[in-house]
């Protein structure tokens, strides 16, 4: 795929993701490539970025506004920023990605108003309850049921997405799966023969529905047990420990309060991450299952990361890709209990060659989530206005594009 003028428009967050894998399979496609990024209000840094490639080339990168603000006023901030943003960039656009709904309805305006020619509207995340305040919430699916009307094409991260669009009116010729992908280039695989595993990893956001109180818990007994253990973290609490509307204390200080055998990483960017978690043997994404958990409708690119470099996972049965972990023989699928966890982390340490078995799985089954062949088809797929030849079915992808249940 070639671009002469693309656009990129999203929210981030501290750890990368699909806005940024698609950064970088744009800009090696684009003879312009513009992006404007908006971190999160819980970032460490809220500035937001503009930046532009010329042949493959960085050409400009500013960052600006950083106020703390309410989330109400922080959207309107970002949306204005936007545009602002649009025009330093050049102002005028052939295509245009823009992920979650605030960012689709400024590229679906400036379509309207002749400076865009195609938008894509990619969603990342979407839950019936996205907000815990109902006004932003009514406001969040306002916005996002009009940005599918007027889009050229909606990319969707997941399949439960995808039946949502179909609800929603959208057809199928504009009803795109966009699985989150893995940088294969970017990593390199660890010898593991005749290795026990001992070191343990959980990487992102360290919130009460990712189960951390599960490990704290879990851990003490699994010391008792397998003494040699480690647990490596990589990402922070928030800056604002809210969730759901409530406030919750910061886990670093438990996570400390376990002992020498727990190592704080901190933040790392994507690059560092793909080169640590080869290094590590077990890896934790043990998902909350409760009905308004934004995994339950994400493909968590965290999980995808996990696998690709060779780590069997432990995981609850919230996201879609725990089928897949558990149908694939890639890792074990826990209850949501720390004696579960518990469990499936000694049934790994205990049977080192069932472990490097489920770490081989995981490697042969990300083969076919490569970013540049994703985004290929997916472009593809928006161009032609058909995500199939035919109807597309529940968890369908265009042709190239892997297949749930394949």
């Amino acid at each position: 795929m070639r671009f002469a003028k693309a656009l990129l428009i999203s929210h981030i967050t501290d750890l990368a993701g699909p806005s940024e894998a698609l950064e970088n399979y744009l800009r090696h496609r684009s003879d312009v490539l513009g992006v404007i990024y908006h971190p999160f209000h819980y970032c460490s840094d809220r500035r937001s970025l503009a930046r532009k490639y010329v042949g493959g080339k960085l050409a400009m990168d500013k960052r600006r506004i950083g106020w703390a603000l309410p989330n109400l006023l922080t959207y309107v901030k970002d949306a204005l920023c936007s545009l602002v943003f649009f025009f330093l960039l050049g102002g005028r656009y052939n295509d245009c990605v823009a992920c979650d709904p605030l960012n689709a309805v400024v590229a679906i305006a400036l379509k309207k108003c002749g400076l865009i020619d195609r938008v894509v509207f990619y969603t990342i995340d979407w839950m019936p309850g996205r907000f815990a305040n109902p006004v932003l919430n009514r406001i969040y699916h306002a916005l996002d049921r009009f940005c599918v009307r007027h889009c050229d094409a909606a990319w969707n991260i997941s399949p439960r997405i995808v039946d949502v669009r179909r609800e929603q009116g959208l057809p199928d010729a504009r009803n795109v799966l966009v699985p989150v992908g893995v940088d294969l280039e970017k990593i390199t695989l660890a010898d593991k023969a005749g290795r026990t595993p001992r070191d343990l990893v959980l990487l992102g956001a360290l919130s009460p529905s990712k189960g951390v109180d599960l490990v704290i818990e879990a851990w003490p007994r699994l010391l008792a047990r397998f003494p040699e253990l480690r647990l490596h973290v990589i990402g922070k609490t928030p800056n604002n420990a809210v969730e759901d509307g409530v406030v919750y204390a910061p886990f670093e200080p438990r996570l400390r309060a376990l002992g020498d055998s727990v190592v704080l990483h901190g933040v790392m960017n994507h690059d560092k991450v793909l080169e640590t978690l080869p290094q590590c043997d077990v890896s934790l994404a043990l998902y909350r299952p409760t009905d308004n958990n934004l995994s339950r409708w994400a493909d968590p690119s965290r999980v995808k990361d996990y696998l690709a470099c060779g780590l069997p996972v432990i995981i609850t049965d919230v996201p879609e890709i725990a089928r897949d972990v558990a149908r694939e023989g890639a890792g074990i699928v826990a209850a949501y209990t720390a004696q579960a966890v518990e469990e499936a982390v000694a049934a790994m340490v205990g049977d080192p060659d069932s472990w490097r078995a489920m770490g081989r799985a995981a490697v042969a089954y990300m083969e076919r989530y490569r970013w540049s062949a994703i985004f290929d088809a997916s472009f593809e797929a928006a161009r032609r206005g058909a995500a199939s030849p035919g109807p597309t079915k529940r968890g369908s992808a265009p042709s190239g594009l892997p297949r749930r249940g394949a």
